[in-house]
C-alpha cells in the first residue's frame, strides 16, 4: 500500500473568524507515488528524487481542511483528514484536474498515524468524484478571476511596459 508522508513540522493553522484555517507554516506531504504533477504546471507541486509526487502547501494558504457533508461525519474523525483536506483544496486551488486532485486526499486520508482505514478513503474519494464537481468548478470559476486580475495589474514602480 503506497503510503504519503509527510515532510514538514506539524500542520500548524490559526482559525478565521468564518471557520476556515490559515496555514501559519508550508505544509509539505510526500505521496510516495508519481501522479505526473510535478513538471511545473501546477504551483506547489515537484517531482522527489525519487520521482514521487512532492506537495507544497504555502503558508498563508486559506483551507476548510474536508468538507464533510454532515451525513458522513460520524465515519470521520475530523482530524484525521485534515490533512488530506488541506491538500485537495491546495490541488484544486492551483487547477489540478479533479481526478488526481480527489485521488491525493485518498493518498493523504489513508496515510500517517492519524489516517482512516481503507475503506474509509476509498468511500470519502467516491462522495468527492461524485460531488466534487461543484466545488471545482467553483474553484476554477475563482482562479480564472484571479488570473484575470493578475493580468490587468500595473507592473511594479520602476518597471516599464511596452505597448505595442
Amino acid at each position: 500500500m503506497v503510503m504519503a508522508v509527510r515532510l514538514s513540522e506539524p500542520l500548524r493553522v490559526e482559525r478565521q473568524d468564518d471557520g476556515r484555517r490559515l496555514l501559519l507554516r508550508d505544509l509539505v506531504i510526500d505521496l510516495h507515488v508519481d501522479l505526473g504533477l510535478g513538471d511545473d504546471r501546477y504551483p506547489g507541486f515537484d517531482r522527489s528524487t525519487a520521482g514521487s509526487t512532492v506537495i507544497t502547501v504555502p503558508a498563508g494558504f486559506d483551507t476548510d481542511f474536508s468538507s464533510i457533508p454532515w451525513v458522513a461525519r460520524a465515519l470521520y474523525r475530523f482530524d484525521s483528514v485534515d490533512l488530506a483536506g488541506t491538500c485537495h483544496d491546495w490541488a484544486y486551488y492551483v487547477g489540478v484536474p479533479q481526478p488526481e486532485a480527489d485521488e491525493i486526499w485518498r493518498l493523504v486520508a489513508i496515510s500517517g498515524t492519524k489516517r482512516v482505514s481503507g475503506w474509509k478513503g476509498r468511500l470519502g474519494w467516491l462522495a468527492l468524484r461524485a460531488f466534487g464537481k461543484f466545488a471545482w468548478d467553483d474553484h476554477a470559476e475563482r482562479r480564472a478571476a484571479r488570473e484575470a486580475e493578475a493580468a490587468n495589474e500595473d507592473p511594479p514602480a520602476g518597471e516599464s511596459v511596452l505597448v505595442v
